[in-house]
């Protein structure tokens, strides 16, 4: 009787081993390139990570508002990386206005996990995109 006790106990924990493999192995990664949107206050703000550009870290910025707002992507951007450290940005290339679009180019990082913010648009303090 024990020895069945065992191999039951042992046979369930297999199952929910190999449940537990199969399930994660399902979940998808979040791609990289994939665009980022937030559409706070009437502005939405569309952001696609670049494939690095030497040596830049660069994103393809669009905006659709029907309002206004400041769009001086250069001066209230900046990359945050998990340590805490900031990035300025060295240039936006591109146009202004309710349909801006462009590119916004920052320092390279290396780690793979950092935020994009995007400081009062349309008075929203902080519009924060993750990668």
């Amino acid at each position: 009787m024990r020895i069945s006790s065992i191999i039951i106990t042992l046979v369930i924990l297999m199952a929910v081993t190999i449940s537990g493999c199969l399930s994660e192995s399902k979940t998808p990664k979040a791609d990289p390139f994939e665009p980022r949107v937030n559409s706070e206050a009437g502005i939405q703000i569309t952001l696609t990570y670049l494939p690095d550009i030497g040596d830049a870290t660069a994103f393809d910025l669009r905006v659709n508002s029907h309002t206004d707002y400041n769009d001086d992507f250069q001066n209230n951007s900046y990359l945050r990386d998990p340590s805490g450290k900031t990035y300025k940005p060295i240039s936006y290339e591109g146009t202004g206005g309710h349909h801006a679009n462009g590119i916004l180019r920052f320092p390279k990082i290396e780690s793979k996990k950092f935020e994009l913010v995007i400081q009062d648009v349309a008075d929203v303090k902080e519009r924060i995109f993750k990668w």
